[in-house]
C-alpha cells in the first residue's frame, strides 16, 4: 500500500469527473497517481449524505479545510491570561522544561512543550523585546559545556572518601544526606551552600571568613534543626574541622576525591542556580542573611525535572510526613 496523502483541490475536481463517468475507485486512483485507499477515504469522508450521495469537489474541499482547522492545536500564546502565567514563571528563572513539566503535573496532560517555550523566548516579538533569554537558568544565548571547579589541595587528617558512603545516600533513597561547598564572590567573600541529596533543598549561609571555623559554624548552625545522616565535601582547607562537624551533628562526614567535584554534583548544580542571584561580582557585604534565605526559599519552591516537577520543599514535606 502506498503512503496515504490528502488530495489537492484540482485532484478533487478530477475525481468528481471520473466518478460521474462511472470509473471505479481503482481506476480513479491510477488516474490521479495516488493509492486506492486515498480515494476510498476521500469518498467516504466527503461524499454528500443527501442528494443520492454525490461527490461534490467544492463541498469536499470545504469539509477538508474545516477538519484541518479543527485538528490544528490552538496557539496558546494568543491567550493573554496563559501568556501572563508563563511570563511570571519565566521571570522567576524557571527553565522551559520545568515550566512544561509543572503544567503537565498540574493539569494531568501536556499543556505546552518546552520547545514551544524556547521559541517564544528566543523568536517571538515579546521574547526579543524583553530579552527573556536573560531569565533562563544559565542566562546565556547558547548552551555551553559545564566544567566542574577543581578542589584545592590540602592536608586533611582522617578523611573518609565517598566510596564508604551508604547505598541509601548514593541512591537518594532517604532524607538526610547533605553536600556542602563554599561559593566565592567579590573580594573572595563567600557563602556556604548546603544541598540535601534526595530533596535538593538548599541552605545558603553568609560566611564571616573563608576558613574552617566559619565553615564549621555555618554547617553545624544550619543543620542542627535538620535531619542529618551524612555530609559530603571537597578537599578545601575550610573543611579541616570535619571531625568536629561529624561529632556535633552525630553524622558521618565524607570527602570527594581530589579534583572530582562532580562527586558532589547536587551542590555543584545548586551553585549554578544560585549564581543567577549571586554572580561572582556580587559584593556580599551589602547582603543580609535574611536576603540569602529568601534566595534559598525561591530555589526551594521551584519545580525540578529530576523531582518529577515537584519542588524541593514539596518532596521534603511529603517524605517527612510519610516517615
Amino acid at each position: 500500500m502506498g503512503k496515504y496523502k490528502h488530495l489537492r483541490e484540482g485532484q478533487r475536481e478530477k475525481l468528481c469527473e471520473l466518478r460521474l463517468s462511472g470509473e471505479s475507485m481503482a481506476a480513479c486512483a491510477r488516474s490521479l497517481g495516488v493509492d486506492k485507499s486515498t480515494v476510498c477515504r476521500e469518498l467516504k469522508r466527503n461524499t454528500a449524505e443527501v442528494g443520492l450521495g454525490v461527490y461534490l469537489p467544492d463541498r469536499a474541499e470545504n469539509l477538508y479545510r474545516g477538519r484541518r482547522k479543527a485538528c490544528r492545536p490552538k496557539v496558546k500564546m494568543d491567550d493573554p491570561h496563559f501568556r501572563k502565567k508563563l511570563m511570571v514563571m519565566i521571570t522567576k528563572g524557571w527553565s522551559p522544561e520545568i515550566i512544561a513539566g509543572r503544567l503537565r503535573r498540574e493539569h494531568g496532560r501536556t499543556v505546552i512543550s518546552h520547545e514551544t517555550l524556547y521559541d517564544f523566548i528566543y523568536d517571538s516579538e515579546i521574547g526579543k523585546r524583553d530579552g527573556l533569554y536573560e531569565y533562563l537558568p544559565r542566562g546565556k544565548k547558547r548552551r555551553s559545556k559545564r566544567k566542574g571547579r577543581k578542589a584545592q589541595k590540602s592536608r586533611l587528617e582522617g578523611r573518609i572518601f565517598i566510596e564508604a558512603r551508604s547505598l541509601a545516600a548514593d541512591e537518594r533513597s532517604e532524607i538526610g544526606h547533605w553536600e556542602t561547598d563554599t561559593m566565592l564572590c567579590k573580594y573572595r567573600d563567600g557563602v556556604n551552600v548546603l544541598a540535601e541529596r534526595m530533596s535538593r533543598k538548599v541552605i545558603i549561609t553568609k560566611l564571616a571568613a573563608k576558613d574552617a571555623t566559619a565553615t564549621t559554624q555555618a554547617i553545624v548552625g544550619r543543620l542542627k534543626e535538620e535531619v542529618v545522616a551524612s555530609v559530603t565535601a571537597d578537599n578545601g582547607p575550610e573543611n579541616a574541622e570535619h571531625k568536629k562537624i561529624a561529632r556535633s551533628l552525630s553524622a558521618e562526614f565524607f570527602f570527594c576525591h581530589p579534583y572530582h567535584s562532580w562527586e558532589k554534583g547536587t551542590v555543584e548544580n545548586r551553585n549554578s542556580v544560585i549564581r543567577r542571584y549571586l554572580p561572582r561580582t556580587t559584593d556580599l557585604s551589602t547582603w543580609t542573611q535574611d536576603e540569602l534565605d529568601e534566595i534559598a526559599e525561591d530555589i526551594n519552591t521551584t519545580p525540578m525535572k529530576c523531582l518529577d516537577y515537584q519542588t524541593p520543599n514539596e518532596v521534603l514535606l511529603a517524605r517527612c510526613t510519610w516517615n
